[in-house]
């Protein structure tokens, strides 16, 4: 009843449009969501033929998947002012359609991506190619999503005002968070279904990785319908704006850099760069884990991602009705005092029925870990709410190019950053066996390092989220 009430309090005038908006957004970010799972378990197995299961976290191979995973995010910096400042000009649909348009062609170009590997005959040199090739489609698939993001919440935030905003930008944040987790059940689902693990030679693998990636498409043939037929009456202008890649690019630093943003940049960072290594390196250590714990990975590597993404996006459309009435300030209070009051009292209350298995898998544990998500679910609509308050008129494309900017390079960061730390607990595991002898040891080496990690990236959001001047918050 909750949900069905806050869902009513969507802006009337625009209620279809917005509706159809995130639902192409929840299409979006589940083909995002599938083919990062499929490309970060292609290049495991890749990896694995190439070097052996045991050295798979090795500095190599953290620098090759960090190198492949990365270059989406470094095209939405050289476009995300581009598209942003652009949709201002000629109006979103058409912008938001290219992206969506170009995202279907671009999940067909991973497919051959594990058939390059086997072709060629040197392994090195095939793991080399692959990821090469990889990262320039993962490069043009940033090209697409880069001119999704700030056109989408730019219409959002027209169609916004002070009493609806952060709700409005919490049904947007719900697309993506639940996107992404049914991209990774989907994209899981695939590998599961189509028996790769299952299969007994490298070709055979190698061709039904291939297989995977079509089937996402469909999503996005269902994504564009949706912007063809939702967005019709949406204005469409004929202004064009001509590209430039520096000027584009200051567009986007710019926006984020003024006085009444800049408060914002330390929490922006620390929220994108978790979304970002806990997206890329939260499956890549799931994986890796419970393989070491048992032969086939299956549901094991996908359930605390899954989990913790519902966790989060759940509550969120009731904290943005809550920001919206009670103030920015009062919600971020209360979920940044909530957050580690209730995990811990979480932890505490679910230690009984998780002590004898302290494992990825565990429902127990990783149940114990919602009563902090819920809390940690009130940030990112508040934020992106005070940043919507901050639009000018007709800007609003622009503002949150600044903001997909920002949230590009802290992703880069916590995928840079999150693999050297992980390497760096695999190299000590290599050197000095302190995390066990056996064959578990390098994978509880690496989800320490990534837990490490993924706290020191939370006090940064706290300390970034307390030092935010009251008038950021009103």
């Amino acid at each position: 009843m909750r949900f069905r009430r806050s869902f009513s309090l969507i802006s009337q005038e625009h209620k279809f449009e917005l509706i159809s908006l995130y639902l192409s957004t929840f299409f979006l970010r589940t083909g995002f969501g599938g083919a990062i799972i499929l490309l970060d378990w292609s290049m495991v197995w890749a990896l694995e033929i190439t070097y052996g299961e045991e050295n798979i976290s090795s500095a190599t191979s953290i620098l090759l998947i960090s190198f492949a995973a990365i270059t989406y995010y470094i095209a939405e910096i050289l476009l995300t002012g581009y598209y942003g400042s652009r949709s201002d000009k000629i109006g979103p649909k058409s912008v938001i359609l290219y992206a969506t348009i170009g995202a279907f062609f671009v999940l067909i170009l991973y497919a051959p991506s594990s058939i390059i590997f086997i072709k060629i005959s040197n392994a090195s040199v095939g793991i080399l190619v692959m990821t090469l090739y990889i990262a320039l489609i993962h490069f043009l698939h940033g090209v697409f999503a880069s001119a999704k993001v700030a056109p989408s919440l730019g219409f959002i935030n027209q169609s916004s005002n002070d009493k609806n905003r952060a709700l409005h930008m919490a049904w947007y944040d719900n697309a993506i968070l639940y996107g992404r987790a049914a991209g990774i059940m989907f994209g899981g689902f695939l590998w599961i279904m189509l028996k790769v693990d299952d299969k007994n030679t490298v070709e055979e693998q190698a061709n039904q990785i291939a297989k995977t990636f079509p089937f996402l498409t469909i999503l996005l043939l269902a994504a564009t319908l949706l912007i063809v037929f939702g967005l019709r009456n949406v204005e469409q202008k004929s202004e064009i704006k001509n590209f430039s890649i520096k000027e584009d690019i200051k567009i986007a630093a710019r926006v984020m850099l003024q006085e009444n943003r800049r408060p914002m940049l330390l929490p922006w960072l620390s929220i994108a760069a978790l979304i970002g290594s806990a997206s890329l390196w939260g499956p890549t250590v799931s994986f890796i884990v419970s393989g070491s714990e048992s032969e086939h990975r299956g549901w094991e590597a996908l359930l605390p991602i899954m989990i913790i993404l519902i966790g989060l996006a759940l509550p969120a459309p009731l904290w943005g009705i809550f920001s919206d009435r009670k103030g920015r300030k009062i919600t971020l209070m209360v979920g940044l005092f909530g957050l580690p009051i209730a995990g811990i009292l979480g932890l505490a209350a679910g230690f009984p029925f998780y002590k004898d298995d302290i494992s990825i898998s565990n429902i127990s544990l990783l149940l114990s870990l919602l009563p902090g998500a819920f809390f940690f679910s009130a940030l990112i609509p508040v934020l992106m709410g005070i940043l919507g308050d901050t639009a000018e008129d007709d800007l609003d494309g622009e503002v949150m190019s600044g903001y997909h900017f920002v949230i590009a390079m802290g992703e880069i960061i916590g995928i840079l950053v999150g693999g050297l730390v992980i390497g760096f607990f695999s190299l000590l595991q290599s050197f000095f066996g302190w995390f066990g002898d056996d064959e578990s040891g390098n994978g509880v080496a690496i989800l320490i390092g990534f837990v490490l990690f993924e706290f020191t990236l939370v006090i940064g959001m706290i300390i970034g989220i307390m030092k935010l001047p009251d008038s950021a918050t009103k």
